[in-house]
């Protein structure tokens, strides 16, 4: 019952800033926030988590996003540098790159077997796999709700 709920407040505080807020030239932006407060709470829904699950459950869930943010971000730093026509790379800076996006690959996978083996810890297998299936339910979502915008389209 709490968590139905936890996730009526939490789908109530989206639908109150559903809007996409305007960047200078118009476009449509969404804030990293936005989504993650929508992501949490198409998560708690889909779930169904008891009060104990969830507060079990978010910190690990949080400090897993955390870190794959992180490695996301060198990642896309990475490919920034080795994409830049402003300079251009040596063999050696470029191979140095290279294995670096590598490395992060295997990290991403590492982190994802560490912390599936967390999250059975703290939820019912069944419920894991439905957490799994849930967040690519929730990436289709998002590319719909972005594709379904045309005012958010880029020019």
């Amino acid at each position: 019952m709490k968590s139905i709920s936890f996730s009526l407040i939490i789908v109530f505080l989206i639908l109150s800033n559903w809007g996409f807020p305007q960047d200078q030239k118009g476009k449509c932006i969404m804030e990293d926030d936005e989504i993650k407060s929508e992501k949490i709470a198409f998560i708690s829904d889909r779930l169904n988590l008891t009060v104990k699950e969830a507060q079990d459950f978010w910190p690990v869930y949080n400090e897993f996003t955390s870190k794959m943010d992180n490695l996301f971000v060198e990642e896309h730093k990475i490919m920034r540098e080795i994409k830049s026509p402003k300079k251009a790379l040596s063999d050696k800076e470029l191979e140095t790159k290279l294995d670096r996006l590598f490395a992060i690959k295997e990290e991403r996978t590492k982190l994802e077997n560490q912390y599936y083996q967390k999250f059975k810890q703290v939820l019912p297998i069944q419920k894991v796999a439905a957490f799994y299936q849930t967040e690519r339910e929730f990436r289709r979502y998002l590319l719909q709700k972005y594709k379904d915008r045309p005012a958010c389209r880029e020019d």
